[in-house]
């Protein structure tokens, strides 16, 4: 009788444990999308996921703008932040895309990585 006792304290306790770590998650998401007539266009994004091992932030931004002699210009830029629990173990990464088309049909694109604030990945390519 003693252990079956002890076995469903075991199981009691196990499960309102789970329950108390679940409480612990959060997951927090916001987007903004600009456009105008002219066809500009900026869409904004920020996901947090927070749980027991630490959080991780995303912010994404794409950006495009239209000029009137045609030329178009697009920018995706990603910052991913995470920061798991404990002192000083923050890490954060930094992409950013960028591609300038004229419009005579001649292009330019460029892609940097950055972590923690050094340059690991930078490439410009342009094509006629």
């Amino acid at each position: 009788m003693k252990t079956r006792t002890l076995f469903i304290a075991s199981i009691t306790a196990l499960t309102v444990g789970s329950s108390a770590f679940a409480a612990d998650r959060t997951y927090e998401s916001k987007t903004k999308v600009e456009s105008d007539s002219k066809g500009n266009y900026t869409e904004e994004s920020k996901t947090k996921k927070t749980n027991a091992a630490g959080s991780t932030t995303l912010k994404e931004k794409v950006n495009v703008e239209v000029h009137r002699n045609g030329d178009v210009d697009n920018t995706a830029q990603t910052e991913s932040i995470s920061d798991p629990k404990g002192l000083m173990n923050k890490r954060t990464t930094t992409i950013t895309n960028t591609q300038d088309v004229k419009h005579d049909g001649s292009s330019k694109s460029t892609h940097k990585k950055v972590v923690d604030g050094r340059t690991v990945e930078s490439v410009t390519e342009t094509s006629k």
